[in-house]
């Protein structure tokens, strides 16, 4: 059952919705549907397009940066950071027929959803001229208590990333929480409220001066003989969270899921997305996306205030982790949850520390660690676990795992799918 609130589309989880959306396990989630656009942002890897990626990411690791640097690392080229995956993909996601598309139709529709975490596997870097294909398929759909409605649903969706030579680069699954939306201004939050912060000079230069001595290790090779069970990892500050700071993310990474393309190009995306479309102050449509950047539709939908947008904290963990492990060593398991919302404003502290180190039989030598990120407020907005794959003075630089099969749900494409270069 759904309403409208200027054109804000107000949905029920229903046991029918439920049904509806299980019926689509091993298919494509429909509410992670993309519209016109359906190229990716970045077709195929390039030294420019990872450099831009690192930019508007706030990283500045000349790995990333210079392709001078990369092609003296042990990779001998351009290698893109963990979650550069995101900004890539010919979608090659097993989508459903035109009956399951009717038996599924308007499955948790008018819902919000909010991304809650994921579990990454990572097996080769993405390289300069990598061309990537992917697929992502709903795994599981979970009735779920939440504290901003009555009912909850946490749908898991997988994924997998490979190259033109069918090498596995990346597999994941990630977590979305579906949330009834609330029907006015108020937020439906029941914990209490979260003051807005208002940062004085003094708060700002701590800040500052954590962002003038962040660590990177860079060449300084991190091995396994060197560290143990308990060492922490140098803090990184995050923040604090401007609209500008998700305006340059979408910049290097495009829409990632969703596509919002302006002008014409969004008055066709509607025709194909009409439930992603609300109206605006001025009574034009436009994307419901844009509750990470408008006040008013964030509370309409039931939360405190603006907010950062699904990967964002991601690629925190991911840029934490690269500028501690250095040039040498790699990240294969990196899993995630996201816990409080960020709002516009807050900064997220980074802070970790060893976990195991040991000599896998399988993946060799390698270092487990644990991640947290806390805000102003004293709130963990993400903790993380991560499994990091080092070098030796024994056995030389860390090795690469072994690639998983191509995944067993895929399609074979879109014969429409503009021609590639």
């Amino acid at each position: 059952m759904t309403a409208q609130a200027d054109g804000l589309v107000i949905g029920k989880i229903t046991d029918e919705d439920i049904e509806k959306m299980r019926a689509r396990i091993g298919s494509t989630n429909p509410t992670l549907r993309k519209g016109w656009l359906t190229s990716p942002h970045n077709a195929i890897a390039s030294a420019d397009s990872i450099r831009r990626w690192a930019i508007a990411m706030g990283d500045d690791n000349p790995l990333y940066l210079d392709p001078r640097h990369a092609d003296a690392s042990r990779w001998r080229g351009s290698v893109a950071p963990p979650g550069f995956e995101w900004s890539m993909g010919w979608d090659r996601s097993p989508f459903p027929d035109t009956a399951l598309q009717e038996k599924s139709k308007g499955a948790l529709r008018g819902v919000q959803l909010f991304h809650s975490g994921a579990e990454y596997r990572f097996y080769r870097p993405i390289r300069e001229g990598d061309e990537v294909f992917k697929s992502e398929w709903l795994a599981s759909v979970t009735p779920k208590e939440s504290s901003f409605g009555k009912r909850s649903v946490l749908v898991d969706n997988a994924n997998s990333f490979w190259n033109q030579h069918d090498e596995v680069l990346v597999t994941s699954n990630r977590w979305f929480v579906h949330v009834e939306r609330g029907s006015s201004g108020k937020p439906k939050e029941k914990k209490e409220q979260d003051a807005a912060p208002n940062w004085s000079d003094e708060d700002l230069a701590k800040i500052e001066a954590a962002y003038d001595n962040e660590y990177r290790r860079g060449t300084d090779t991190l091995y396994l003989e060197d560290v143990k069970v308990g060492d922490e990892l140098p803090p990184m500050v995050k923040g604090p969270l401007t609209i500008t700071d998700i305006i340059n993310m979408h910049m290097g990474g495009g829409w990632f899921t969703y596509g919002n393309p302006p002008l014409k190009l969004a008055y066709e995306n509607r025709k194909r997305l009409r439930g992603f479309y609300s109206r605006d102050d001025y009574r034009n449509w436009d994307t419901v996306q844009r509750v990470h950047w408008d006040n008013d539709l964030a509370q309409k939908v039931g939360v405190q205030r603006t907010y950062d947008i699904g990967p964002m904290r991601y690629v925190f963990v991911c840029h934490y982790l690269t500028n501690w492990i250095g040039d040498d060593a790699f990240v294969h398991r990196l899993r995630y949850e996201l816990r409080n919302f960020k709002y516009i404003g807050d900064v997220t502290w980074m802070s970790g520390r060893i976990t195991e180190v040991r000599d896998d039989p399988e993946l060799g030598p390698l270092i487990e660690v644990e991640i947290a990120g806390t805000n102003q407020r004293g709130q963990q907005n993400i903790s993380a676990t991560a499994t990091i794959l080092v070098a030796s003075r024994t056995k030389g630089l860390a090795k690469l795992p072994k690639s998983p099969s191509l995944p067993e749900y895929r399609s074979e494409g879109n014969p429409d799918e503009p021609r590639r270069r």
